[in-house]
């Protein structure tokens, strides 16, 4: 079963979609596509193993990116640019 979620989205509605889903863990759950409106941000997402992703963490990434100034987020973007995180979580702390 595929569900569609746009993050970020508030955690309950995590769970409601995996329920929806059937899963019975998170180790059920298996992220299959990432979008991202941040190029930078798109091409970092892509280069990782998407399938391993914790939900949680891309959703904390996606409220975060989301809820950068735009200054800032630009000044992301050329972080971005010149060296991408190894992993998830390092992209999280670099916000």
């Amino acid at each position: 079963i595929c569900v569609r979620l746009v993050l970020p989205v508030e955690e309950n509605e995590i769970w409601i979609a995996l329920q929806k889903a059937e899963m019975e863990s998170l180790d059920d759950c298996e992220i299959s596509d990432v979008e991202c409106d941040v190029e930078e941000a798109q091409e970092f997402l892509c280069s990782l193993e998407i399938s391993r992703v914790n939900i949680f963490e891309l959703n904390v990434f996606a409220g975060l990116l989301s809820a950068l100034p735009e200054d800032e987020l630009m000044l992301y973007r050329e972080k971005l640019k010149d060296k991408q995180p190894k992993s998830l979580e390092e992209a999280i702390y670099e916000i």
